[in-house]
């Protein structure tokens, strides 16, 4: 590890922030009853110092681009859900990355940055440095599941706890939902069977909000509100006639989610981004979106 890092390491470790302070939310619309801890400001900043180190040594390369990409004009598709993700990962795999992040560390500061990252040995929903921990912990795992689908001719993506399969037939596929069920147990983790869901080629293929059926494109319902927003946008700014009495100003925060939106599709459908510039170059609101 280079100086500068370890340096900043000691800086952080001197500055202690006040642990165990939390508050306490329920997350009552995605998860029923599941807890969000949000960390003090003291303890988040401390976590962001440690988050650098764990994204230098395991990088957070993953996006919902990526991974949905790969399984574009595939028959089948299979996506399993780990259950309680960050929940299940065990305390000794957590306390492995931590040392391995900092190897020539005493076991007190791996005690130490140990217990900045979790709560009654679990990592917490809601902290910087969760999603980057559980995600180091699932490399080895990742390594056996990849090697299996190999084997397998079956293309494997992983978006968090989010697993997704696809090949052209459906007997692979059935054979990769019983082996990933039996190997994550290894691991500590368990499959919710709920979420599991096989999705042909005659169906929508929705891979974490991107179409693949054919083609990698954003969902027409998302396609039908983008283009409503640019249209809303320009009569409310009265760039096609005078605003009509019933389009209120088109707010700024409106403003950047449609920006927002235009962004998402340029990276994710290029097709529909093209055809999103012509529709607003010809209401005369091109400039005010890109």
């Amino acid at each position: 590890m280079c100086s500068d890092k370890i340096l900043e390491l000691e800086y952080f470790l001197r500055v202690r922030p006040e642990l165990e302070i939390y508050s306490v939310s329920y997350d009552v619309y995605k998860v029923k009853n599941r807890i969000i801890y949000s960390p003090c400001e003291g303890l988040k900043r401390a976590q962001r110092y440690l988050k650098k180190y764990i994204n230098w040594v395991y990088p957070l390369e993953l996006t919902t681009n990526k991974c949905a990409k790969v399984h574009s004009g595939k028959k089948w598709v299979l996506k399993m859900d780990i259950k309680d993700f960050y929940g299940s990962v065990r305390f000794e795999d957590i306390r492995n990355v931590i040392s391995r992040l900092f190897p020539y560390r005493s076991s007190v500061v791996t005690d130490y940055l140990v217990d900045l990252v979790t709560i009654s040995n679990k990592l917490p929903v809601g902290a910087p440095t969760s999603a980057h921990i559980a995600n180091a912990c699932f490399l080895p795992l990742d390594r056996r599941i990849k090697d299996y689908c190999n084997w397998h001719d079956v293309t494997y993506s992983r978006y968090m706890d989010d697993l997704t399969f696809s090949a052209d037939s459906k007997n692979s596929l059935n054979s990769v939902e019983y082996y990933i069920s039996d190997i994550v147990q290894d691991f500590g983790f368990r499959v919710n069977k709920k979420k599991t869901r096989y999705i042909s080629a005659n169906k929508q293929q929705n891979v974490l909000g991107i179409v693949v059926n054919k083609e990698v494109r954003i969902p027409k319902t998302l396609r039908r509100k983008i283009r409503a927003m640019i249209y809303h946008c320009a009569m409310a700014n009265g760039y096609i006639v005078p605003r009509p009495q019933k389009y209120a100003l088109f707010p700024e925060s409106d403003l950047n989610r449609l920006k927002g939106y235009m962004n998402y599709a340029k990276s994710v459908d290029i097709k529909t981004y093209m055809k999103f510039r012509k529709y607003s170059k010809k209401l005369n609101v091109l400039k005010e979106i890109i």
